[in-house]
């Protein structure tokens, strides 16, 4: 049972999510109906993590350069409004793991609530679904 989060172990987090996104893609394309059902979220966040996964391979190893090359690789990345919410759910986790060499639960959920937080503080009038 792992029980920390190091650095290598959040780039083969990011790394699966990718692959687990890549899997799924078209049927997270086929739910995208708001606001405009053009059919591409599946693609723009599969692009979006894959380049917040590349920037995460090159990072150092600390969980803190991990988590802020997979960020700002996201960022940079963003495609379209799913990635760029997508991309601010890593911002908000990389702040709260920017100290941290390795992070366990209690840190994984404040990194999480800090991601949830910046999303909605990314988007004017956020709405669900």
């Amino acid at each position: 049972m792992i029980e920390k989060i190091s650095g290598a172990a959040f780039k083969e987090m990011v790394l699966f999510g990718a692959a687990c996104i890549a899997g799924q893609k078209q049927s997270i394309n086929d739910l995208n109906v708001f606001p405009i059902p053009d059919g591409d979220t599946g693609d723009n966040m599969l692009m979006t993590f894959g380049s917040g996964a590349e920037a995460a391979k090159d990072a150092g190893e600390r969980l803190a350069e991990k988590a802020g090359a997979a960020a700002r690789g996201m960022l940079l990345g963003a495609r379209g409004n799913s990635g760029v919410i997508l991309s601010r759910i890593f911002s908000g986790i990389t702040k709260e793991f920017s100290e941290l060499e390795s992070a366990d639960s209690k840190d994984l959920m404040r990194g999480m609530s800090a991601g949830v937080s910046e999303a909605y503080g990314a988007v004017s009038v956020p709405v669900e679904g």
